[in-house]
């Protein structure tokens, strides 16, 4: 995604002692679980994907012209990205040799609602953890939506997702208006209709705090608190092996000076191993010393990294003596990021083994267009 323009500086307080979160790094295990039907029909319909009769609201929302015209829509843009996936898919497989992934956290700072590049890139990791400034939201009430309202929320699902669907990025200053319609809201219904889309199924979605302390000083009416008060979501959806997973959302701002409020935070996330890490389409925020702890973290705590060139800059990741591998194209940062530019990256994507210097097949970060994009794979020696 195109992460926002870095916070204004904010006044800050002496942050209140908190007790220490522990992580959970248990393997997310086959077992029994009970699906929420109507959270999972909800977001089918928000995808386009035909759910199970037997529900009379869903039922009658799905007989609805306005949804027959929306499935055709999202059905038509789908098979598009779906040869997209399969692209990355088999990249996936012939490049990531990861084992044991249902006992592996996929750590993706910045991501937006970004579900479909995580699934594709990293799939059956037990965990999930997202975190960006988006809020959470929630998913849309069936009950109070009638017939007009309904088909505004469809069209807003349709414009929420032309970007990812066009360009495989989520642009910050659209998903502002785009994730806070009267009808959509946040990034929750958006990760839905992607699980939607990708065939799984909700079993549960519900709050999560890591810092209830913390969160009660904050809602004090006279407190001063961060600029953005952290919420978070988590979310356990089902694959059609029953398979169950968890993805956590945070939505925060995660400058260093804003995680004074939340200093435990990267420290919780990291403690999620083995783990996975993604970024892409991040506006460069790891290469500005204001995201300095987000980006030790990830080569602190991951031990393998998908990136393009807004990520992790690569002088980091050499210091740090991990082994890369780098596909596509380097291109000169887009603006008005030009700042962002890698003397060193560019001249390694140069030099690249001849079996790396191929086109990327599918398109990763700002250069889309055609086979112009480039790719880092990092891993931990």
């Amino acid at each position: 995604m195109v992460c926002a323009t870095v916070c204004a500086h904010m006044a800050f307080a002496q942050t209140p002692a908190t007790t220490q979160p522990q992580a959970v790094t248990r393997p997310i295990t086959a077992q029994p679980v009970a699906i929420d039907q109507r959270a999972t029909a909800t977001a089918q319909l928000l995808a386009g994907v035909t759910p199970a009769p037997g529900d009379a609201v869903v039922d009658k929302l799905a007989a609805t012209d306005s949804w027959i015209k929306h499935k055709e829509a999202m059905e038509a843009q789908w098979k598009s990205v779906r040869s997209r996936l399969d692209t990355i898919e088999r990249w996936r497989e012939q490049e990531i040799k990861l084992k044991d992934v249902a006992g592996r956290t996929l750590l993706y700072p910045f991501s937006g609602p970004d579900f479909i590049n995580a699934w594709a890139l990293y799939p059956n990791h037990g965990k999930y953890i997202f975190f960006s400034l988006e809020n959470r939201g929630v998913l849309p009430d069936l009950e109070k939506m009638g017939p007009k309202e309904f088909e505004a929320m469809l069209r807003d699902v349709r414009n929420a997702f032309t970007e990812i669907f066009q360009r495989n990025y989520f642009i910050t200053s659209y998903m502002g208006k785009q994730l806070t319609t009267p009808h959509l809201q946040g990034t929750v219904p958006i990760i839905a209709t992607m699980m939607a889309l990708n065939g799984l199924r909700i079993a549960k979605i519900e709050p999560v705090d890591p810092f209830p302390e913390l969160t009660k000083v904050y809602e004090e009416p006279k407190a001063k608190r961060p600029g953005k008060i952290l919420r978070g979501v988590k979310m356990t959806f089902v694959t059609a092996a029953n398979r169950v997973h968890e993805l956590s959302y945070f939505s925060l701002d995660a400058t260093d000076n804003a995680l004074r409020f939340y200093p435990d935070f990267l420290d919780w996330v990291g403690r999620n191993k083995p783990a996975s890490a993604l970024v892409k389409s991040a506006s460069y925020l790891l290469h500005d010393n204001q995201f300095s702890k987000t980006r030790d973290m990830i080569l602190n705590s991951a031990d393998i990294l998908v990136q393009d060139d807004t990520g992790v800059p690569y002088r980091y990741i050499k210091q740090a003596n991990w082994n890369t591998k780098l596909f596509g194209k380097y291109h000169r940062p887009i603006k008005p990021m030009e700042w962002g530019y890698q003397g060193d990256l560019d001249k390694a994507f140069r030099e690249a083994e001849v079996g790396e210097r191929g086109p990327l097949p599918f398109p990763f970060g700002y250069h889309w267009r055609g086979q112009e994009s480039g790719l880092i794979l990092a891993t931990r020696p």
